[in-house]
């Protein structure tokens, strides 16, 4: 249903320093959870805003006061957590490149926009839809830059539309229950009305997803059959029928509810149950999505992976680049200096492409006496998982390691991606 993040680096040989080993695995797992905790928290955040607009300007209108003055506050106060949980995490995240300079400077905007006095008015209507369109497109950023294929570009607006989609059965759920929730008010004349649209919208929104959800299923089906056939497809089958559950049952529950005739506290409880199971559900097909990538983006660049080293007088080095089926990519750095020099000051790995820089985040794994390596030398490693050749051509690749001495060791070669 989405399009995402950080798989864990595979393919690890144990050696002698097993249990420096074991402790370099379990950080990257870490990393690698905490990552898809950011994502999770970044996508959730965004789909709240988005659902909660829909909410206010097509569910539940202004002039049907949303349910009260209590359930406004209390919808203004999610909307404001979730703007404020969406600009941090975009930051905490944030690389050096105009991309996410664009992707934070919408985000403080819808933060001042929930900050002003009046949320209500056109205007600021129309600015938060244009931030939404911004923050939906750049949730790819990284997808974005690594497929700029046709068949990418169709998956990244595929995955555009289930998160807008998404956003009303989430958001709208979320607030549509904020408004029934205040028992304390008299039962508002228009909750019975954006009740019923809010089913409207729901129904039009999973036939976005399921057609965007079948268009992704094609189109993987040019460019990875092990995507189908693997975890990721088994994810996808599950996502889409955990979809139509969802529908099964806020569907079944409406009619529940309009059964119920005049009982106006009987058919609020059940209703309100069935929002309750709705928002449980779409967390858990959150999460699913998550932690599985999309089919197209799934297709990996490299036929075969990098291998480089070299040797010198000072110092060390070998770049590894491999594909990971998710269709991240694991750079490994291992860096030989002088024994008991200690850990390089600083690392550097950047892969470039006519105008295209990218730069790999690279994360210090273990170090020490390599009896298995090279007398006289201690090794360092390094690594760091994402996108970065993204294209095929001719790529450069530059390391720039800096020693407790401050002696630069500086390594650069050409490498041409078929």
């Amino acid at each position: 249903m989405f399009v995402f993040i950080r798989g864990l680096a595979a393919g690890r040989q144990v050696s002698a320093h097993g249990h420096e080993h074991i402790h370099a695995e379990g950080s990257l797992a870490w990393m690698d959870l905490f990552g898809k905790l950011v994502d999770l928290i970044e996508i959730g955040s965004i789909i709240i805003l988005i659902g909660i607009n829909i909410f206010r300007a097509a569910i539940s209108p202004v002039s049907n006061a949303s349910g009260g003055h209590k359930a406004r506050s209390v919808i203004l106060k999610i909307e404001r957590a979730a703007a404020i949980a969406a600009l941090y995490i975009i930051m905490l995240t944030a690389s050096n490149n105009t991309l996410t300079l664009v992707k934070i400077t919408f985000a403080i905007i819808w933060l001042l926009i929930v900050w002003e006095e009046k949320p209500y008015s056109k205007f600021l209507n129309y600015m938060r839809a244009l931030c939404a369109l911004i923050l939906v497109i750049f949730l790819h950023e990284e997808s974005i830059q690594a497929s700029m294929s046709l068949e990418g570009l169709i998956s990244v607006l595929a995955a555009s539309i289930q998160i807008t989609a998404s956003a009303i059965w989430f958001g709208g759920a979320l607030s549509t229950h904020a408004a029934l929730s205040w028992k304390t008010e008299p039962p508002h004349p228009g909750i019975a009305s954006y009740s019923y649209r809010f089913m409207i919208w729901s129904t039009a929104a999973l036939c976005c997803i399921v057609l965007s959800g079948l268009l992704e299923l094609v189109l993987s089906s040019n460019t990875s059959i092990e995507w189908i056939s693997g975890q990721n497809g088994i994810m996808f089958l599950i996502k889409m029928s955990l979809s139509l559950f969802i529908v099964y049952t806020a569907a079944k529950d409406y009619r529940r509810w309009k059964e119920t005739g005049d009982h106006e506290a009987s058919r609020f409880s059940q209703y309100k149950q069935s929002l309750l199971l709705t928002l449980s559900l779409m967390i858990f097909v959150l999460l699913i999505s998550v932690t599985s990538p999309s089919p197209v983006i799934s297709s990996t660049m490299l036929k075969e992976p990098i291998y480089w080293h070299v040797m010198g007088e000072d110092a060390h080095m070998t770049l590894r680049v491999r594909d990971h089926s998710d269709g991240k990519q694991n750079v490994t750095l291992s860096i030989w200096l002088p024994s008991g020099m200690g850990q390089p000051n600083s690392t550097e790995v950047v892969f470039q492409h006519d105008q295209n820089k990218r730069e790999a985040p690279m994360i210090y794994m273990e170090g020490g006496p390599d009896p298995y390596g090279f007398e006289g030398f201690d090794k360092y490693t390094y690594e760091a998982d994402g996108n970065f050749i993204i294209d095929h051509g001719s790529w450069t690749m530059d390391v720039r390691v800096t020693d407790e001495a401050q002696q630069e060791h500086n390594y650069n070669k050409t490498i041409l991606i078929p």
